[in-house]
């Protein structure tokens, strides 16, 4: 897997891209992945993640309360192995985290990184201020022509998966059911 920390370099052809900080990258994450690299099979396209190379929420306030569940290595062996090949983590700077979500769809996601489709959970933000959701995306991408699938929860045991979730467990002591939700490391 090609990994990639800022835009200079466009692919070749165009890409299904998969959305998210991805941390853990948990059976929710591995969803998104998973439809992004199966749908590149079918539509020839090139399976391919954007992500940051750290927590954004860490990145924008220092916050002490979100712990990464892995580190960026772990993280990028574990999408590796689930046949991305290429994957975009540029650090999530203040600039890159102010850019208008809008912005950040044509500029960047079409513009650079050349999306023909893009996944994401349903709760997936982006943008300035987090602005940017799956309504907005799928506004923007269609004027493009470019395809948007938006994967629905994985739930567990009656309560959806999620890196907040993993983390609540980890605190607790409870690791055996954070590694039933997918968490792996």
């Amino acid at each position: 897997m090609l990994i990639l920390h800022d835009f200079s370099t466009s692919p070749s052809g165009p890409c299904a891209i998969a959305l998210g900080a991805f941390d853990g990258v948990h059976a929710g994450h591995r969803a998104v992945i998973e439809a992004a690299v199966r749908t590149s099979h079918t539509e020839g396209l090139t399976p391919a993640v954007f992500t940051f190379s750290e927590l954004p929420k860490l990145a924008l306030t220092g916050a002490k309360r979100v712990f990464p569940l892995c580190s960026f290595e772990e993280k990028a062996e574990l999408i590796a192995g689930l046949g991305v090949e290429l994957m975009w983590a540029p650090p999530a700077s203040p600039e890159l985290l102010s850019t208008p979500a809008e912005e950040f769809v044509r500029g960047i996601l079409i513009g650079r990184l050349r999306a023909a489709h893009v996944f994401c959970g349903e709760d997936h933000r982006f943008g300035k201020g987090g602005l940017g959701d799956a309504a907005l995306l799928r506004s923007v991408l269609s004027e493009y022509g470019v395809k948007l699938t938006v994967a629905a929860p994985v739930v567990l045991n009656g309560e959806k998966v999620s890196s907040t979730r993993i983390r609540r467990l980890l605190a607790e002591g409870r690791i055996d059911e954070a590694r039933a939700l997918g968490y792996r490391i």
